[in-house]
């Protein structure tokens, strides 16, 4: 497997593939539309029957992270530090924790079924990798494509984020990384 060839983050040349051989039989993934010139995937196969505690206590604070009325220090702590894989993302995505609110009205379906509303695009994405920005931005192409507008997000953390700059500071939120931390 190479890398993309554009080699960029925000890469929009995935689409959403149903593996047809190997151990991944039926998986769907995230393929590069160039294959085989190019043949990054963005893997979305998770099996919830082999969860291990870590992600079972990572699935927990997710939940409160989305499910508050506001975001949470300590919960997004935990997810920004922890959540590193598109494959268990698109999982928690697709259950029931993200719903239509009165606060989040905006929920987008993603091609995998998942759903997202604009504030919960904005604080995933700043996390800082490769795999999950790809697959935010081919997963939810509607929510990318305004994800730059002035009043994209709600401003939930008066400190810790730059919401002009889009970035994060990591120190504060380095307190809460441990997986922990939500259930203090």
């Amino acid at each position: 497997m190479t890398d993309c060839k554009l080699q960029i983050v925000e890469c929009k040349n995935l689409v959403l593939r149903t593996s047809k051989t190997g151990q991944f039989i039926g998986q769907k993934f995230f393929g590069c539309k160039n294959y085989p010139e190019c043949s990054h995937i963005v893997p979305l196969h998770f099996d919830e029957t082999a969860m291990t505690d870590q992600q079972k206590k990572l699935a927990n604070a997710f939940e409160l992270f989305v499910r508050s009325n506001y975001f949470i220090y300590a919960t997004y702590g935990v997810v920004y530090f922890n959540l590193r894989q598109s494959a268990f993302m698109d999982y928690l995505l697709r259950t029931d924790i993200v719903i239509s609110s009165e606060y989040h009205n905006n929920v987008e379906i993603g091609l995998t079924g998942a759903k997202i509303y604009n504030a919960l695009f904005y604080h995933l994405f700043l996390i800082p990798t490769t795999e999950i920005k790809r697959y935010l931005i081919n997963n939810f192409p509607k929510t990318y494509s305004n994800w730059a507008t002035a009043d994209f997000t709600t401003r939930f953390f008066s400190d810790g984020i730059d919401y002009e700059k889009h970035i994060l500071d990591e120190e504060v939120f380095r307190q809460y990384s441990d997986i922990e931390t939500y259930n203090r």
